[in-house]
């Protein structure tokens, strides 16, 4: 295994945290500025190849700071070629008052390889009464199959100038989520059967399943109102898609 970093962003040491995958790295991005800030530009970029199976996640949260001009960026490439598999579940995106920040995702697959990679997006801090008080979100996420595009979903959030908390964005839904899980040349079929069985609507959430195209996977959409009830229904849809995709269930992570 191979780390190249700088500041600000670090990988820790790979651990191995599940019994039923012991050939499994766990690896944990930190960021010990504490926040992105104004002007940050960040590159993220992870490979696993010939098997291997690697799991990334956050130490905490993702906050993007109070910028009063400006804004951040980050890229994020993730690369799962040869018979490998790659999670990549970082923990919510928090974006405080007056942020803007723009993120690129691209995920490289090859027929074999198989990914699941999720994200979160958090109203604000509403311990401090934040609710939609940053500028601009913008998360893009590309998906390449052996090279060629297949799909890219563009979610664009500028509260500001556009309210989002009305019927037909998020409605009275106060978080967001979306998981990809792809397998092109495997059970594609098993996996959008696995994640068709979950609850699709309760009190406080509604999620949705959707195929992507060329049967190559899925991509399921969350809205909830609470930071508990997001992380538990993206956490038991990595979970059950896990044991379709590997055979074994999400084990318990140390954060």
């Amino acid at each position: 295994m191979q780390r190249v970093q700088r500041f600000p962003l670090h990988f820790t040491t790979p651990l191995f945290l599940d019994e039923r995958q012991p050939g499994m790295a766990f690896v944990y991005v930190q960021n010990p500025s504490g926040a992105v800030f104004s002007g940050d530009r960040l590159e993220l970029r992870l490979a696993a190849r010939n098997g291997a199976k690697l799991h990334v996640t956050s130490t905490s949260a993702t906050k993007l700071h109070h910028m009063l001009d400006g804004s951040a960026f980050q890229k994020v490439h993730l690369e799962a070629k040869r018979g490998s598999y790659i999670e990549y579940l970082p923990d919510q995106i928090i974006p405080q008052a007056q942020s803007s920040y723009d993120q690129e995702t691209t995920i490289d697959l090859d027929r074999g390889s198989m990914l699941i990679a999720s994200e979160i997006v958090a109203p604000g801090r509403l311990a401090r009464g934040e609710v939609f008080a940053f500028n601009r979100l913008k998360l893009e996420t590309r998906i390449r199959i052996e090279g060629r595009t297949l799909f890219t979903d563009r979610i664009l959030m500028e509260p500001t100038t556009m309210p989002i908390n009305v019927r037909g964005v998020l409605g009275s839904f106060l978080y967001s989520g979306t998981l990809l899980a792809l397998a092109p040349g495997s059970n594609a079929k098993g996996v959008y059967d696995t994640a068709s069985c979950l609850d699709m609507a309760g009190e406080d959430f509604r999620l949705g399943v959707g195929a992507l195209p060329g049967a190559v996977g899925i991509i399921v959409r969350v809205l909830a109102r609470s930071s508990p009830t997001i992380t538990r229904l993206i956490e038991e849809a990595w979970s059950r898609i896990r044991m379709q995709m590997i055979g074994a269930p999400a084990p318990l992570r140390r954060k």
